[in-house]
């Protein structure tokens, strides 16, 4: 009797194996796909740096976005300034609290309709060892990674940016993921928004892939 269960066991776990093969032969290119796309070769090479749409930070565009922002708190102030790309990423990279910053090397951003796609190499060095749970395992030091979102004024002098879409490696995570993730790699809080300190001097942006606008009073939702 004890050698039939024995025979019968072996049996079943013969089946599983050969389901197991079958399956993973039926789904073999997807499977290899993904695998390629996560243990393969890849390039961490970001978005080139165009004159309107996509900017990096420098000394340069710092200096002149800290002047436009300072256009507005004069008297005779305009309504609103335009930064351009290289000036919000400026903006951005020295607003993004610092034990966040630095671990984005290669600091790019990109101007969309309405929303801001920020790109470097991400260091997972900095990043605490449990904070990506079994993704740690298989990333090397130097990652690229994209987040994007709207980026809004929560007060004078901070800015939330809404993390919606994020991307490591090229692979982009779905929505319930996205904001734990924002929490681990970019300092997101329990929204998934980012805290960027800003100037005080303006309440209000509208974001365009040509620039952004940053006016003094808050528009009109009218």
């Amino acid at each position: 009797m004890n050698g039939c269960l024995k025979g019968l066991v072996r049996l079943g776990c013969l089946a599983v194996v050969l389901v197991g093969a079958l399956a993973a032969w039926w789904f073999r290119e997807p499977i290899l796909h993904t695998a390629a796309r996560w243990f393969g070769p890849r390039s961490t090479r970001l978005p080139p740096v165009a004159d309107t749409a996509v900017g990096a930070p420098t000394p340069k565009a710092l200096s002149s976005s800290q002047a436009k922002m300072d256009r507005l708190k004069q008297p005779s102030a305009p309504d609103s300034v335009v930064l351009s790309a290289n000036e919000v990423a400026a903006m951005i990279g020295s607003g993004i609290d610092w034990s966040v910053r630095k671990s984005f090397d290669s600091l790019r951003v990109e101007l969309l309709e309405g929303s801001v796609a920020v790109y470097c190499r991400l260091d997972t060095r900095v990043i605490p060892p449990d904070a990506l749970g079994p993704l740690a395992g298989f990333l090397n030091p130097m990652e690229p990674l994209r987040f994007a979102g709207p980026l809004s004024i929560e007060r004078p002098g901070i800015a939330r940016f809404k993390v919606q879409e994020l991307s490591l490696r090229g692979m982009a995570f779905p929505g319930p993921m996205v904001t734990r993730l924002a929490q681990r790699v970019a300092g997101a809080d329990a929204t998934g928004a980012v805290p960027l300190r800003v100037s005080p001097s303006f309440t209000d942006v509208a974001i365009h892939p040509t620039g952004i606008i940053l006016y003094r009073v808050k528009r009109s939702k009218s």
